[in-house]
């Protein structure tokens, strides 16, 4: 139901009492991402009450701008997709060097994993571990590079700029 507003949930099922989420697929593991507000009649018990609920399918955020699900639709509700848009890219680039296809998935798999995991556990920001991982002159910088000469960090943000739209688009119908 990407885009359907509180408003409109209400209305539809005469009710006052809404809460709209938007998880991701990793909650079908405890892993999710799940952004989520209310109508004005929820109390804050009932809050805590579905947040606590929620909580056990991974992480979440209470928003209070609706807005903000339309956003969290297009940055943690597909990203899960553009994860893997990337894993795939990268397992093809390891078939292609050599690796079979189980040792590329284990490469890149275990590789993603271990770095969200030491993201998770330091307080240090992407472009910090970018900067511990890229020597001058090294292997790394020159895929940086690429990925600058590409401008592949600004087709990313357009990307999700596009979800973003279409998601706000999904809400304007009906």
């Amino acid at each position: 139901m990407a885009g359907v507003k509180v408003e409109k949930i209400c209305s539809a099922l005469g009710v006052k009492k809404v809460i709209r989420a938007m998880p991701n697929l990793p909650a079908q593991i405890g892993m999710g991402m799940t952004a989520f507000t209310s109508s004005h009649d929820i109390t804050r018990i009932e809050l805590v009450t579905v947040q606590n609920l929620l909580n056990t399918t991974g992480k979440t955020i209470y928003v209070e701008s609706e807005e903000l699900i339309d956003a969290a639709t297009a940055i943690s509700g597909s990203g899960p997709a553009y994860v893997y848009y990337f894993m795939n890219a990268m397992i093809d680039a390891a078939q292609k060097m050599g690796f079979s296809e189980s040792q590329a998935e284990l490469l890149v798999g275990q590789t993603f994993m271990g770095s969200v995991h030491l993201q998770n556990r330091n307080e240090l920001s992407c472009a910090d571990w970018i900067a511990k991982v890229a020597s001058r002159g090294g292997t790394t910088e020159a895929a940086l590079k690429t990925f600058s000469d590409h401008d592949l960090h600004m087709k990313i943000k357009d990307g999700t700029n596009s979800a973003h739209q279409r998601a706000v688009e999904l809400g304007k119908r009906g």
